[in-house]
């Protein structure tokens, strides 16, 4: 968190060099996106403040609230479990800032492209109910706080509706590095297993990619 708190503090002081360099006066422009695979169980936003520091570069912050359910009924599942029940809510908070150029710039459309980074925190709850033939009943209870931070490649196309509102689709790959920690509980027939409490803490890397869709209003 510290080293991202840095590398923040750096891009702002990129912002303020330029505009003494440059001279121009300050124009903001607020961006909302979601994802091109919105659902209403997996929402996925980033909402985000760009500073235009000049006709080529633009410094842009932005938070990411994110939201996913899965839940799911079945019935004979398997062997002698008659019925089974899963419940699972995953919901984090990013906020993260990217450097971007703009790479082409012909009358209402832009290209642009930049480097970026992310921090996120978030809690992982689930629950799984698993009924068998003999009557007999287990829960499974997980919670996983986790974190990851992360580096991003950012690629968009902007098209100006009108001097103050454009459309923009934009492909973003990140590469995370990740930590979570999970503390399992199982009960049986309602008494808790004090055998089956478990508390595990893994790290993993791994690269994303998604596009977003959204608007822009320039103020």
């Amino acid at each position: 968190m510290k080293t991202f708190m840095v590398i923040l503090m750096a891009f702002i002081g990129v912002s303020a060099m330029y505009s003494q360099e440059k001279q121009a006066s300050p124009k903001y422009a607020l961006s909302f996106g979601i994802a091109d695979n919105f659902r209403l169980d997996k929402f996925i936003m980033d909402i985000g403040i760009t500073k235009i520091l000049d006709d080529e570069h633009q410094l842009r912050v932005f938070i990411s609230p994110r939201i996913f359910t899965n839940n799911s009924n079945q019935e004979n599942v398997m062997g002698n479990i008659v019925k089974g029940i899963d419940e699972a809510i995953r919901n984090s908070f990013g906020i993260g800032t990217d450097f971007l150029w703009i790479l082409i710039n012909e009358d209402d459309l832009r290209m642009y492209g930049g480097p970026g980074l992310v921090y996120t925190i978030g809690l992982e709850d689930s629950k799984s109910t698993s009924e068998y033939a003999n009557g007999d009943k287990y829960v499974r209870e997980d919670k996983i706080p986790f974190y990851n931070i992360g580096v991003k490649g950012n690629l968009g196309v902007e098209w100006m509706v009108s001097k103050r509102i454009s459309l923009h689709s934009e492909y973003v790959l990140t590469g995370l590095y990740s930590k979570q920690k999970r503390d399992s509980n199982v009960w049986v027939n309602g008494v808790k297993d004090q055998s089956s409490d478990h508390r595990r803490t893994t790290t993993s890397f791994s690269l994303a990619t998604g596009v977003l869709f959204g608007v822009s209003i320039y103020l």
